[in-house]
């Protein structure tokens, strides 16, 4: 059976803006108009862009199934593909194989990228915390790569709202909570957040850090 895979921005944004935060496995993370004075963001590298996901087994089939379920439903309806994620969440969070847990986390930030699409901000980024509550002692690494792109997720979020200083805190949380792993994926989503912090800075006329 085929995995449906489902990519998220967290807001509205031209395609030409949207730097790669969370590409290859399941999902995107889009950045806001970025400033004449930007330098072009990292791009992905070949490698990156050919990542295959991660196997699940026999027993995870029944979470990637309502999963894809929830992804297909959001070409009918925002709304029902929210409940359909949250019935995600409710059955597998907990779940003792890493690959359903895997497909919760995964239904936690698709839900919360669908809530802010709708306009829902507040619901998004709280959505975007659950992932943090519900999955972040796991050690699995494509459940640490869900972390680290909700983060993301919830930072560009504070920028749609114009909250400067949570999204740079935000990104800041990133870079404290992720700089250990030994993840390339993180590691390069690290990188190009960077560049984002940058970007912010100049295109709000803030002082660059050293």
């Amino acid at each position: 059976m085929r995995t449906v895979f489902s990519c998220h921005l967290p807001f509205e944004a031209p395609a030409a803006t949207c730097f790669i935060a969370a590409i290859a496995l399941f999902f995107v993370a889009g950045i806001m108009p970025v400033s004449t004075h930007a330098q072009t963001p990292p791009q992905p590298n070949a490698e990156e862009e050919n990542r295959v996901a991660p196997l699940i087994d026999a027993r995870d089939m029944p979470a990637q199934k309502l999963f894809s379920e929830a992804v297909l439903l959001e070409q009918e309806s925002l709304e029902k593909a929210v409940t359909k994620y949250e019935e995600v969440i409710q059955r597998f969070a907990r779940s003792s194989s890493p690959g359903s847990r895997q497909f919760a986390a995964r239904a936690l930030l698709n839900k919360g990228s669908i809530l802010g699409k709708l306009g829902n901000d507040k619901e998004a980024i709280f959505t975007f915390e659950r992932t943090e509550r519900n999955f972040g002692n796991e050690k699995t690494p494509a459940i640490r790569e869900v972390l680290a792109s909700a983060l993301v997720s919830k930072a560009e979020t504070f920028y749609k709202q114009g909250d400067i200083e949570k999204t740079l805190d935000t990104y800041a949380q990133l870079e404290r909570q992720f700089d250990k792993d030994e993840n390339d994926f993180i590691a390069r989503l690290i990188d190009i957040t960077k560049w984002r912090v940058t970007e912010i800075r100049v295109s709000n006329k803030m002082v660059l850090s050293p």
